[in-house]
């Protein structure tokens, strides 16, 4: 009977140095699951940063592709070149017009009111170039207006 009562303690004991030996390794978990943590939210930091020069490159891009489009209605009379001019703007702006939406609907908006009446104007057979030009620059002061925001970020 006094050796059911030693088994019975010893177990009780080794039960017990088990428990308080986990510990340690909840420990070298919490460590370890911080620093996953840290190191996800670096990369989510350098994520949003890299979205933020995409998105600047290709405002950028825009800007270069709306004067383009100006420089082929006051130098040319081929409608073929104004209409090209046109496709590469709004392929251009298909490629960052989500990301400005997202993050900036209010100059998305006023960006949107001209420059979509601009693109089907250039690809018309006859583009309106009176029309035209005033689109290009109020849309190139909504596009530097944006891209004011983005720098302030």
């Amino acid at each position: 009977m006094k050796s059911i009562y030693s088994l019975s303690l010893f177990l009780v004991i080794g039960l017990i140095l088990a428990g308080c030996g986990g510990e340690s390794d909840n420990d070298e978990n919490a460590n370890a699951t911080k620093q996953d943590s840290k190191e996800t939210s670096e990369v989510n930091v350098a994520v949003v940063e890299g979205e933020d020069s995409d998105l600047t490159s290709g405002v950028n891009t825009v800007i270069t592709s709306l004067k383009q489009l100006d420089s082929d209605i006051e130098n040319t009379d081929d409608v073929n070149t104004i209409n090209e001019s046109g496709k590469t703007l709004e392929e251009d702006w298909d490629r960052i017009e989500k990301k400005v939406e997202e993050k900036f609907p209010d100059q998305y908006i006023k960006i949107e009111e001209t420059l979509y009446p601009l693109i089907a104007e250039a690809k018309k057979e006859e583009p309106d170039i009176k029309k035209m030009k005033e689109w290009i620059q109020t849309t190139l002061d909504s596009i530097d207006e944006l891209k004011e925001s983005l720098g302030s970020l």
